[in-house]
C-alpha cells in the first residue's frame, strides 16, 4: 500500500501539470467595451438613418390624416343623403366604402412595414461597416473581443471604445447610400 501512494502523487503531479501546460495555451481573454446604442444615436450615419426613417414615417402619417378626413367627409355625405336613397344601395354603398378605408389602412401598415425593412437593411449595412471598424480597433490594442458596455459591472474607461468607433465611422460612412 504505501508503495503505491508515491505512485499516485507522481500521476497527479503529472496531471496537474498537463492541466496547466493546457491552460497556459489559452489566451487570456483582453475585451473592449462599447455602447452600440450610443454608436447608432451619435454618429452621423445613425443621425441620417433617424432622418430618413422620420421623413418616411412623417410622410406616411400625413397622408394616412388626409385619408381619413376624406372616409370621414364621404361617410358623412353618405348618411345625410340616407333619407332619398334606396336602403339596399344605401347599404352597399356603405360597405363598399368601409372596404374600400379598410384597404387604404392596410396599404398604409405595409408602408410602415416597409419603413421597418429598410432600417432593418440601413443597421445592416452599417453594421458590416462597424465589424471592420472593430477588428481594426481589437487588433491595435491587443485584445480579442468587444462585449457590450451594458455587460459590463466594472471596468476602466480607458477599455470603452464608443468614442473612437463613432469618430472611425463618421469618416468612413457619413451617411447611408
Amino acid at each position: 500500500m504505501f508503495r503505491i501512494f508515491p505512485l499516485l502523487l507522481i500521476a497527479a503531479a503529472m496531471f496537474a501539470s498537463a492541466i496547466v501546460t493546457a491552460s497556459a495555451q489559452v489566451p487570456p481573454a483582453r475585451a473592449l467595451f462599447l455602447d452600440l446604442d450610443t454608436v447608432f444615436s451619435q454618429s452621423e450615419v445613425g443621425k441620417d438613418i433617424r432622418s430618413q426613417l422620420q421623413v418616411m414615417l412623417s410622410d406616411i402619417s400625413a397622408r394616412e390624416k388626409t385619408t381619413a378626413e376624406s372616409y370621414v367627409e364621404r361617410e358623412q355625405a353618405l348618411l345625410a343623403s340616407a333619407r332619398d336613397r334606396d336602403p339596399a344601395v344605401l347599404q352597399k354603398e356603405w360597405e363598399v366604402l368601409q372596404a374600400e378605408k379598410e384597404g387604404s389602412g392596410n396599404l398604409f401598415q405595409i408602408e410602415r412595414t416597409a419603413v421597418q425593412s429598410a432600417s432593418n437593411n440601413a443597421r445592416r449595412q452599417v453594421n458590416a461597416v462597424l465589424n471592420e471598424i472593430m477588428q481594426g480597433i481589437l487588433v491595435e490594442r491587443g485584445a480579442n473581443m468587444v462585449m457590450s458596455v451594458g455587460a459590463v459591472h466594472v471596468g476602466g474607461v480607458d477599455y470603452d471604445i464608443t468614442a473612437e468607433v463613432i469618430a472611425r465611422l463618421d469618416k468612413k460612412m457619413p451617411k447611408l447610400k
